[in-house]
């Protein structure tokens, strides 16, 4: 077959110039990016959630690591003025770290965090 010849499969064109017009002005609104920009927003969504709950994660895991009865002493110091219950709480947050036996700062731990749970369940104070 030469260049530039026709094919031999072709055919004359069914379609009258007007419906070439309408087929070219649809065929100029058609988007063909329209999925993968679609693909990359939620793509983003999801890395964007997933951000947000490994920050989620890394935060409770690093209040859960804290040592109750630092919490408790922080929330009874809190005002500033040291009261008999700070300075008990003190006292208890230094055992609860400097007892020589892990078995007893263990249970010193326990006792502060039971402490906490029975302010919330109690009282309805919540020790951060």
């Amino acid at each position: 077959m030469a260049r530039g010849s026709p094919l031999a499969d072709t055919r004359g064109m069914d379609e009258s110039p007007e419906e070439m017009e309408q087929i070219r002005r649809e065929a100029d609104a058609i988007d063909p990016y329209q999925y993968r920009r679609r693909r990359r927003f939620m793509a983003a969504v999801a890395l964007g959630a997933l951000g947000a709950g490994l920050v989620w994660a890394v935060l409770e895991l690093a209040d859960r690591r804290r040592n109750p009865c630092e919490r408790l002493r922080d929330h009874f110091c809190e005002k500033g003025a040291p009261t008999p219950e700070c300075v008990n709480q003190t006292t208890i947050f230094k055992e609860s770290i400097e007892d020589p036996s892990p078995k007893m700062r263990s249970f010193i731990r326990e006792q502060c965090l039971s402490k906490m749970n029975r302010l919330a369940t109690e009282q309805g104070v919540k020790v951060r």
